[in-house]
């Protein structure tokens, strides 16, 4: 990882900003700055105390450790454990001071614990305060190759856990059942981490419509000709998958399986579209919608999308980053982003349908990520 270029990145936007300090807590950001794998996901009360990262507009930054996790891999050359002694407020002083800067403008960044906030503004002395919890924004548009490669690993993982998953699907079983066999079939196969809670979701087909897209009793078991709709994230060595997929138990309808291949048809084609600069992220969905249209399955994707016409979002050390593909994002799509496409198909009382993949844009195409099998549909 080229942590230099990610400092040097961060005071560039400090300086367009006017902010002279910049302090993170224990969150993605600092995560991309440091490389210390710290656990920005874990409850409020559970976080150790320090984990901060000061960073002056031109200099070294400065790390308070907490000790909780290993600093080997920091870059950041300057690294003091959290001083019970003295807490925030002596520890911030002195570093402030020792940096050798007048602070007039301060910027907080994300997850910062009240007591460190208070604490870095009486360091200062009454600073301006800014928000800095964007500033980094611009700089994980664009992947590492490291971080491709991170990515590309906890895709597998996830294939390769839903396929287990889904090959052990059985009669009876529940989707409270399925939601807690992924998170543990996931933790037990290496994930530190789920990126959000699991979600199966039943779909009887002939049943009663309504305007929710299932009422099938979570803990109630699995019957026939029932579609199972899967959205799935994990985490490894920092950072996140975002996962969907629909199988169908029973005989599936013509009907169901039609869509389900135009789904598919949809994703695979617009994808395959995609290199570096050609598309932007407002294009995704009106590209998808257009080739459904032409399939006969546009108004199922429009029941569930519309009218905020989200496609997806890209996807990195937070499983939801920006672009997100949505109408008002006109941002191009360039090599080194990674993105989760994500379109959705609802017929009430029959089926409802999603593919989720990640895919990474390159100069000269798209590489998915995630390469279960597509076209398994029928258990």
């Amino acid at each position: 990882m080229n942590y230099q270029r990610r400092i040097d990145g961060l005071q560039n936007a400090m300086a367009q900003h006017g902010i002279d300090v910049a302090v993170y807590g224990s969150c993605p950001n600092s995560q991309y700055l440091t490389g210390i794998p710290v656990d920005w996901r874990l409850a409020p009360d559970h976080r150790p105390d320090g984990d901060l990262v000061v960073v002056p507009y031109a200099g070294e930054p400065v790390v308070i450790s907490s000790g909780s996790y290993p600093t080997g891999s920091c870059p950041i050359k300057t690294i003091h454990p959290y001083d019970w002694s003295c807490g925030y407020i002596g520890m911030l002083q002195d570093i402030i001071k020792k940096l050798g800067i007048e602070v007039r403008t301060l910027g907080l960044g994300s997850y910062l614990p009240t007591p460190a906030v208070t604490a870095a503004i009486a360091a200062v002395g009454h600073p301006e305060l800014r928000d800095a919890s964007h500033l980094m924004d611009q700089l994980r548009k664009f992947k590492d190759p490291e971080e491709i490669e991170a990515l590309r690993k906890v895709a597998q993982l996830t294939d390769e856990v839903m396929m287990r998953v889904v090959r052990g699907i059985r009669e009876g079983v529940s989707q409270l059942d399925l939601m807690l066999e992924i998170e543990m079939e996931a933790r037990r196969s290496g994930a530190t981490d789920v990126s959000f809670d699991p979600w199966a979701c039943f779909v009887k087909s002939r049943s009663r419509p309504t305007d929710q897209v299932s009422d099938y009793p979570v803990a109630q078991g699995l019957a026939a000709n029932t579609a199972i709709t899967f959205d799935v994230g994990f985490v490894m060595n920092g950072y996140c998958s975002d996962w969907g997929r629909s199988v169908y138990w029973g005989t599936a309808p013509e009907g169901a399986k039609s869509a389900h291949a135009a789904l598919r048809q949809s994703v695979v084609e617009t994808v395959s579209e995609m290199e570096d600069g050609s598309m932007r992220a407002c294009d995704v969905y009106p590209a998808i919608e257009k080739k459904l249209d032409g399939l006969g399955f546009g108004d199922q994707m429009r029941a569930r999308l519309a009218p905020a016409r989200i496609m997806g979002h890209q996807i990195g050390a937070e499983v939801h980053e920006n672009p997100w593909l949505r109408p008002d994002v006109d941002e191009p799509l360039r090599a080194g982003m990674v993105m989760c496409i994500e379109p959705k198909l609802w017929l009430p009382g029959e089926y409802y349908l999603r593919l989720e993949e990640m895919v990474h844009v390159t100069k000269s195409g798209t590489e998915f990520l995630t390469t279960f099998d597509r076209e398994l549909f029928e258990l």
